[in-house]
């Protein structure tokens, strides 16, 4: 008789349903009881039909699963007996609402039907898949529950007592599964800050499983967040000390978190802020405000919950001001660092949140070559590495929640201010405060600190009228202040006369602009027409920030006299100073400033200016392009802009520039097309210009925007060379996330257009890439072909980065088409390029091809040694993307040398560095190669698992090996 045990309560109301349980003594479940299956061997039948998730098995595949090489003479009538046995129990005639059929007979061997959800390890598997996504979203909370619901199905020992060598492998392979789960239940908490919580289990796991490294990581992290760093290191050595004497070799994330540990006890959690991003220092004549302060303060220092304060008023009401004053005086409550951005939320062009979130993962620590090229993932970083950090983040001046909310950093301990002109009612658990103008009382005490107390109560009438005709705007008043000041000999009551008409009107505004352009109205009215016309056509560019070239080109002045005249607009206030000869518009100055210049410049001397400044661009870029790929000469030469070769001595700094420049290189790309007296040349030679950074996969965020305005700029002019510009770039971004098939039809265009209006240069690279694409994509012909035809045009443009990367993948394709020898001697000639020409990044792409091709050789020493320096390069260059697509060709060489050890470290070190960075074909590459070695090692489950998330991510992008992943699957 089969040993009963009652089912959860609310299961006897439910209609009678079979469902099984295998996370413990295997049980079938019907009507609400669950009954043992016995005998052992009906349990061990059940088991490996169970396991199989509706797959037919063969009689002679159960016999090996119940027996294997015990089997007794008579085996298959036996089989037939517990499959007998096993129906009486799983469809009893008298159970009218059980299905009728579930254990079915299948060619020579049987099948079971088992409803969705009816299993108990099906269900583990949805809830840890589940907690898989939300950690990866960083919802740890969310995942933590998700981890605790599945950890509570389990009974005990999985598949308890049940005898065969299936049933062993299986319950080896589920006590596993349980293990992680524990560990990531572990963790989730961890990230929530529950070290203390964390410690007492996780030592107990480490003492009995001390050869298993996570754990032995989770216990060193909870004991050193808890401040317990010498017990952490403790851990770490009896580790290292116990996998010694097991001789095992401790993995590299053991060391990390030591590492981790031992740079911590001098600055845990420090971070790096880029001048651009650090707090601007504090007011030193703030004054008022003391209740708004308090208010702020208490909600940003409330608890463990995140406290995000929304301060919003109308323009030049002081909210900047106010939140920097706040976070000055909370740096101790935030010991982590402090991150500021300026939003232009009234901007034109707002600044992109993604753009934003490049700028808070470099103040982080994340070097530029290893910030991820999306924004989801970029977003998924920043909240993972301010989990376990105490930050204050500012956001000030946002447009609107959608620009706020991937900004919100992922720590309890963390704080957020935001700044905006609207009230952000949406944003959840927030402190709303409604900034206004301030009492009369603070508005007399900032005057007379500005201006000087003995000044102002000499003629007190005449401030309080002045303040009263500024509204008590913080900036109206500063704006006036100035102008006092800047004129010591006038008296308060000739500024205030002399203001008087215009700042009537400032009480009768209810906070829409007028009020803040009447001020500024005021302030430039000190102008002479030299400051008047800089203050105005200073504004013209769509860029965050000015330097003083690019001042000097848009007054047509040499740097020192722009510099000195952008200097008196700082000192009056009208521009903000950055740094040394770098300067920025408050957001509604540059506001104002663009409407004057539309009123009071012609549209021709505006554009010019415009002009300037981009002919200043183009020389620079073409330098960085010709730096950055080591010699390559600029691929087209659309405009008559002279060279100004010689700014980027190093690779290294050409990339760098690139990298800063960027959002100020794309936005003037956007802006020159859609001038209509702007040479559309000159919009698409500047965002060529960006293609070196296709080199770290880490495409420009906003490429596809530039582009397509370029591409729409250019069929208007009837422009064909910047049409395949645009149509180039459009392609390379489709390219980097791997959507092939659209980009070979932008490439195609381009090279279309390149051969009628002989550009030979970006003809070559057009052919390289599209013959990468062709490659990908398996057209193993057609990649040949064009690859062929770009071998001469890269030699004759002189580019020894294009001549490198064609000749190696002109050696993917010969050997794809059955000529080895010459992919050999395609692969080393492309390898000899790039090192004469010192192109690193050249050189690790080199390596990578040569490395490949040895491989599929049958050459795996030298294949091994090619990958392991291309693998280097990558690192050192700081590209995490390649540094994936690296480890995962290790990984296909360990396992094709049957190494499936070696192999599962580099794919699970790949499919860590591609979660974070690579995107999905990446990661479908990684966990490909953990399917070879887990099937290579015997867990043909695990390695269906890892093949099927594969092939998901291979069908999504359309990529051949999604075949390969269905073939495993299959056979």
């Amino acid at each position: 008789m089969p040993h009963a045990t009652p089912a959860p309560a609310d299961a006897h109301d439910a209609p009678q349903q079979l469902s099984f349980r295998v996370l413990g003594p295997v049980q079938a479940v019907t009507g609400g009881v669950g009954a043992d299956v016995r005998p052992p061997l009906c349990a061990a039948v059940l088991t490996a039909l169970l396991l199989r998730h509706g797959r037919p098995a063969s009689a002679a595949a159960l016999i090996e699963d119940v027996w294997g090489d015990a089997a007794p003479p008579r085996a298959l009538g036996a089989l037939r007996a517990h499959v007998s046995r096993l129906r009486g129990l799983l469809e009893p005639g008298r159970a009218a609402r059980t299905p009728a059929r579930v254990l079915v007979s299948h060619g020579e061997g049987y099948v079971l039907r088992v409803e969705p959800g009816a299993l108990d390890l099906a269900e583990f598997d949805r809830l840890t898949e589940a907690a898989e996504r939300a950690r990866s979203a960083g919802r740890a909370q969310e995942a933590r529950s998700l981890l605790e619901a599945a950890l509570r199905l389990w009974r005990g020992e999985p598949l308890a007592g049940v005898p065969g060598p299936y049933a062993a492998a299986q319950r080896a392979r589920l006590a596993e599964r349980r293990l992680a789960a524990v560990e990531a239940r572990w963790e989730a908490e961890l990230h929530l800050g529950g070290y203390a919580a964390a410690t007492g289990p996780l030592r107990a796991l480490a003492e009995d499983h001390p050869l298993r490294e996570r754990t032995q990581e989770l216990l060193m992290t909870a004991l050193y967040e808890a401040g317990r760093q010498a017990e952490a290191l403790e851990v770490h050595d009896r580790a290292r000390r116990a996998l010694r004497a097991a001789g095992a070799v401790p993995g590299p994330r053991l060391g990390r978190v030591h590492r981790r540990i031992l740079a911590g006890a001098a600055a845990p959690g420090a971070v790096r802020e880029p001048a651009a991003l650090r707090l601007p220092p504090g007011t030193a004549d703030f004054t008022g405000r003391e209740d708004v302060v308090g208010r702020l303060r208490a909600a940003l220092e409330g608890g463990r919950v995140v406290a995000v304060s929304a301060v919003s008023g109308m323009g030049g009401v002081g909210k900047t001001a106010l939140a920097v004053h706040v976070a000055h005086g909370l740096r101790e409550r935030f010991p982590d660092g402090q991150l500021f951005v300026d939003l232009r939320g009234t901007d034109a062009l707002p600044a992109d949140p993604a753009q934003v979130l490049g700028d808070f993962l470099r103040a982080l620590g994340v070097v530029p070559g290893r910030v991820p090229a999306l924004a989801a993932e970029r977003a998924a970083l920043y909240r993972s590495l301010t989990a376990d950090r105490r930050v204050l983040v500012v956001l000030d001046n946002a447009r609107d929640l959608g620009q706020v909310r991937d900004l919100l950093p992922g720590g309890s301990g963390c704080g957020v201010l935001v700044t905006s002109r609207t009230r952000l009612a949406g944003l959840s658990g927030a402190a709303l405060v409604d900034l206004r103008e301030p009492a009369p009382h603070e508005a007399w005490a900032l005057l007379e600190r500005l201006v000087g107390e003995r000044r102002v109560r000499a003629e007190e009438e005449a401030a309080r009228q002045l303040l009263e005709d500024c509204g008590r705007l913080p900036l109206a008043i500063r704006v006036v202040a100035a102008r006092l000041v800047a004129r010591p000999a006038a008296s308060v009551a000739d500024t205030a006369r002399a203001l008087a008409d215009e700042r009537r009107r400032l009480a009768e505004l209810s906070g829409d602009t007028d009020d803040v352009e009447t001020t500024f109205r005021l302030g430039t009215g000190l102008l002479d027409a030299e400051q008047l016309r800089a203050f105005r056509l200073l504004a013209v560019p769509d860029v965050p920030e000015l330097t003083g070239a690019a001042a000097a080109a848009l007054l047509d002045r040499t740097e020192r006299q722009a510099e000195d005249l952008c200097e008196t607009l700082v000192d009056l206030s009208l521009l903000e100073s950055v740094g040394p000869g770098r300067y920025r518009y408050h957001d509604l100055l540059r506001l104002y400033a663009r409407k004057t210049a539309a009123e009071e410049i012609a549209a021709g001397e505006r554009d010019g200016a415009l002009l300037r400044l981009l002919e200043v661009y183009v020389a620079l870029a073409r330098d960085a392009y010709r730096a950055a790929t080591a010699g390559d000469a600029f691929p087209v030469s659309l405009t008559a802009v002279p060279a100004a070769e010689g700014h980027f001595p190093s690779q290294e700094g050409a990339a760098r520039w690139l990298v800063d420049e960027l959002p100020a290189l794309l936005a003037l790309t956007g802006q020159a097309a859609r001038t209509p007296r702007i040479p559309v040349a000159v919009a698409a030679e500047l965002l060529l210009a960006t293609d070196p950074l296709g080199r770290h996969a880490n495409q420009p965020l906003g490429l596809d925007r530039a582009a397509r305005a370029v591409l729409e700029a250019a069929e208007r002019s009837g422009d064909r060379g910047a049409e395949a510009v645009a149509h180039y770039m459009l392609g390379g971004a489709h390219a980097q996330r791997f959507e092939l098939a659209t980009a070979v039809r932008h490439f195609e265009v381009t090279a279309g257009i390149c051969r009628g209006a002989g550009q030979p240069a970006l003809l070559a690279l057009t052919l390289g890439v599209l013959g990468g694409c062709e490659l990908g994509l398996h057209d193993f012909a057609g990649a040949l072909e064009r690859l062929t035809e770009a071998v001469p045009l890269a030699e004759a443009a002189q580019s020894p980065g294009c001549v490198a990367y064609v000749r190696g993948f002109l050696g993917l394709a010969q050997l794809a088409n059955g000529a080895p020898e010459a992919a050999m001697e395609s692969g080393r000639t492309a390898v000899a390029v790039a090192e004469t020409s010192g192109d690193r990044e050249g050189l690790a792409q080199a390596l990578r091809v040569l490395g490949q091709i040895c491989l599929w050789l049958g050459r795996p020493d030298e294949a091994l040694d090619c990958l392991t320096r291309s693998l280097e390069l990558w690192r050192a260059t700081g590209s995490r993307f390649r540094e994936s697509l690296g480890l995962s060709l290790l990984a296909e060489a360990h396992n094709l040398l049957g190494r499936p050890d070696e192999a599962a470290a580099c794919a699970e070190e790949a499919r860590e560095s591609a979660e974070q960075h690579g995107g999905g074909y990446l990661l479908g590459r990684a966990l490909a190669q953990l399917g070879h070695a887990s099937a290579a090692r015997g867990r043909a489950g695990r390695a269906a698992f890892h093949y099927r998330e594969a092939q998901a991510l291979f069908e999504r992008l359309g990529m051949p090996e999604a075949r390969e992943m269905a073939a495993r699957l299959n056979g």
